[in-house]
């Protein structure tokens, strides 16, 4: 394996535009990953990996619209993965069909060549790191990049048509014959001539391959690319077509959830059939010591990729992605966190190299004014576990830390809560205490502001002619796409000085020109400076003007940031306007949490304080919070209940503060009696019963039924389980919400009829899955189970416990074994009684 230093060098080794010749210093991936029966091969070594999907490396949904990702995005995730020691990386840069940033918009207009950009650029990155590549070609799913429903589309056929129609099938084939002998304009290779794409998939979680489709798309892909692998695989289960197909290599199974047996199970099918085995997809929530650690020995188990790694944001944070399986390094709470370490622990134990410190560098990219003080917006580096930032009165120091600890991805815009002066910031990245490179310093006086563009798009510009974003070297670069007209502008308000660094050999030819309207220009002086071999850096001073672009008056110098320096918009002379508590209102009673806290919003503020005490004069306060940025709060926990509580919010900024009344409230008082969740004296027959519990169809066969209830009142329901290869059995009710706040936990009667299986207890509660298994063995009668004991499941998305809206109570026998399972009185028992 490459060690650290070497791998942080090839990540800011310079892309550019011009076909690249192999050398040391870019060629990361040197040999082809070959298939040995049913192991990898790499340089003659067995060759297993923990990877992860980044799915969105051509073509994106998460940034305001389906778009290209940057280019900082694209190297900020596949270094991510990197130093977490992953070495394959599965993405559907390849499913891109139907739309028109798609490589296919559509059969009638033809290919969309610009859209390789970004694929290109992933690639050969990728390559530059050490990083492997399995590519599907299309998709399943009808989802934003496309998917197999194009191909049938033009046809007027039904989808299952993309396995059985010639005309189909051959349009299937040019698309994959375009991809595959296209050559990156940033390696100068053929994707089929290129080692960092492994293996080709046939599809994402097709359904509907046939045998002979499979065959024949498998012979033509391994005939176009004869040292790259080809894969297949349907979601869920084996597709045991796949096990027969001549020229296939390797077989993609997916989890949701996954569990260790199953995995087992499944590599060992896969492997008797002489293929490679791969987990494609599994949830990433999953991830953990249980599940990973036993499949480090099983050599059947090449490779396990979780979904899906998400980076940071262009301008700060992370890029957010809803789906339940999102993860971001170090992890957006505890338990992600943890999934994440069990990742790098996964990788390390099968020789990745992790990194041991962070892998890429901040970037300011804004200090704005709020309230008179510096919020600090960020853009985070890759494998950060969190920053410091520091700050000074001069670029070169002395600096100081400007907080205690380490700020987060998510803390980011942060404000000084330091009334400020003429001051320079720096961001610290941080991992395992160790620091990475630190940020360009940022200056700020007192009354003003500072915008920078990175230039990785267009976005932050308000409007550019002849000019295009480029990769350049560990940035973007943008430069003119020809002799005729270029320049980019921008709006910002009150500017009145600005910098540009640029990427030259010799001095550029590029003009600062500003505008009152954004059609009226002037050119202003400007001095051009050498700021390294590589480059210059202009300024210039403008009048407090609301435009200013800059212009290419000759060559091709490429422009890779811009930072514009303007009058503080919303300058303050006193402290912040007088402001009202909101919620929990005035002397309410049963408040539960509270949840929430919110008060109005103060004219001027800079930031806000809450506290919360039992005292009318709030000393000894149970919450005390500053830094708040927004008129609400969401406290981590539920103040006890049945008590009176007293609140004040304090808004401050750089002249002064200002403080609400203290208000009031009492909390709600803990239930002294049990609630009902299901008696099973509401069935009028087993049917009924049957039609209310649902069977998990993923598990074993379960059939409800009503019988006499062990405790010789009345009726329960009967779980009779027969065996099978899942090894677990259960039903789900789902009702409407049911209010358990304040109760202990759940009480319910328990009699096993001669089964020794494991019995799982399982509600949802305001959309978030909770549950407890009791182990083999339990004795028979009232089982109480506290809320505290109860988890999430590692297969779900992360939630609160909130017993106000209980919705849904299943059951499940764990095991092999055939039995009876007899339940009843299922109850949230109280503190009390």
């Amino acid at each position: 394996m490459k060690n650290l230093l070497r791998a942080a060098a090839l990540a800011i080794t310079v892309l550019t535009t011009a076909v690249a010749a192999p050398t040391p210093a870019n060629a990361g991936n040197r040999g082809f990953v070959t298939r040995d029966g049913t192991h990898l091969k790499l340089a003659g070594r067995d060759f297993r990996f923990a990877g992860t999907n980044i799915y969105w490396l051509g073509l994106d949904e998460n940034v305001g619209g389906v778009d290209y990702p940057t280019y900082f995005r694209i190297r900020d995730a596949i270094d991510t993965a990197k130093a977490m020691g992953m070495t394959v990386l599965r993405s559907h840069m390849l499913v891109s069909t139907g739309s028109p940033k798609t490589l296919l918009p559509s059969k009638e207009a033809g290919y969309n060549d610009m859209a390789f950009k970004t694929i290109d650029y992933a690639i050969a990155y990728a390559g530059k790191v050490g990083i492997r590549l399995v590519l599907p070609l299309t998709d399943n799913w009808a989802y934003y990049h496309g998917g197999h429903a194009d191909f049938t589309a033009p046809y007027g056929l039904p989808e299952s048509a993309f396995y059985t129609d010639p005309r189909v099938i051959a349009d299937y084939q040019a698309y994959v014959s375009h991809i595959m002998h296209h050559i990156n304009a940033l390696t100068g290779k053929r994707y089929i001539d290129d080692p960092t794409i492994m293996a080709w998939e046939l599809g994402n979680e097709l359904e509907g391959m046939t045998p002979g489709w499979i065959t024949a798309n498998a012979a033509a892909f391994s005939a176009w690319a004869p040292r790259q692998l080809i894969a297949a695989g349907r979601r869920f289960d084996i597709d045991p077509d796949t096990l027969a197909a001549a020229d296939l290599d390797i077989v993609d199974v997916h989890y949701y959830p996954p569990t260790a047996a199953k995995v087992t199970a499944d590599a060992a099918t896969v492997a008797a059939s002489g293929k490679v085995y791969i987990a494609g997809e599994y949830a990433s929530t999953a991830a953990s010591g249980s599940l990973l650690d036993p499949l480090v020995a099983d050599r059947n188990v090449t490779g396990m990729l979780s979904w899906s790694l998400f980076g940071h944001h262009d301008r700060s944070g992370f890029v957010q992605h809803d789906d339940g399986f999102t993860f971001h390094y170090p992890g957006d709470d505890e338990r992600v966190a943890a999934a994440n370490q069990a990742q790098i622990a996964y990788a390390k134990a099968l020789g990745g190299s992790v990194a041991t410190r962070p892998a890429g560098t901040p970037l300011i990219t804004a200090i704005a004014k709020r309230g008179g003080l510096n919020v600090l917006q960020w853009r985070g580096a890759a494998f950060a576990d969190g920053y410091r930032v520091e700050r000074a009165r001069t670029p070169h120091g002395p600096w100081r830390a400007a907080h205690d600890g380490l700020l987060s991805d998510d803390d980011t815009p942060w404000i000084d809560r330091t009334p400020p002066g003429n001051t320079w910031y720096r961001v610290v990245p941080v991992t395992g205490g160790r620091p990475g490179p630190r940020s360009q310093p940022l200056y700020a006086g007192a009354t003003e502001t500072a915008l920078t563009d990175p230039l990785e798009t267009f976005d932050i510009a308000d409007g550019h002619t002849g000019v295009d974003i480029r990769p350049g070297p560990g940035h973007a670069v943008a430069r003119p796409t020809g002799p005729g007209k270029a320049w980019v502008s921008w709006h910002n308000p009150g500017t009145h000085r600005v910098r540009f660094e640029v990427l030259a050999a010799r001095r550029p030819g590029l003009a600062v020109q500003v505008s009152a309207d954004g059609t009226t220009w002037r050119t202003v002086a400007a001095q051009i400076e050498r700021r390294d071999p590589t480059g210059f850096t202009i300024t210039a001073t403008t009048p407090s003007v609301d435009h200013v672009r800059v212009v290419w008056t000759g060559g091709d110098a490429g422009v890779s940031s811009g930072t514009f320096w303007a009058v503080d918009p919303a300058p303050v002379t006193q402290a912040p306007a007088p402001f009202e508590p909101v919620s929990p209102a005035a002397e309410a009673t049963g408040v539960i949490g509270p949840r929430t806290y919110s008060w109005s919003p103060a004219a001027g503020a800079g930031y806000y304080s809450l506290t919360v005490s039992r005292r009318p004069d709030l000393s000894d306060p149970v919450i005390s919070v500053t830094g708040l940025d927004t008129t609400t709060y969401t406290p981590s926990q539920d103040l006890d209940p049945a008590t009176t509580w007293y609140w004040s919010v304090r808004a401050t900024n750089a002249a002064g503060s200002t403080t609400t009344p203290v208000a009031t409230f009492t909390t709600r008082t803990l239930p002294t009696a049990p609630t009902t969740i299901d008696d099973f004296e509401g069935y009028a027959t087993s049917i009924a019963l049957a039609e209310a519990y649902v069977r998990n169809t993923g598990g074993d066969v379960v059939t409800p039924s009503l019988v006499a209830s062990p405790s010789g009142t009345g009726q329960a329901m009967q779980l009779e389980v027969t065996p099978g290869a899942a090894g677990y059995a259960g039903v789900t009710r789902t009702f409407s919400p049911v209010d358990i706040w304040g109760q202990q936990g759940i009480a319910l009667l328990l009699d096993r009829s001669g089964s020794q299986a494991s019995v799982t207890i399982q509600f949802v509660a305001n959309g978030a899955y909770w549950e407890h298994t009791l182990p083999a063995g339990t004795p028979p009668g009232i089982v109480r189970v506290p809320f505290t004991v109860f988890t999430q499941p590692p297969w779900a998305p992360t939630g609160t416990l909130d017993l106000q809206h209980v919705t849904q109570l299943s059951i499940y026998l764990g095991g092999s074994d055939a039995g009876r399972l007899i339940v009843d009185d299922v109850q949230a028992y109280p503190f009390t009684g």
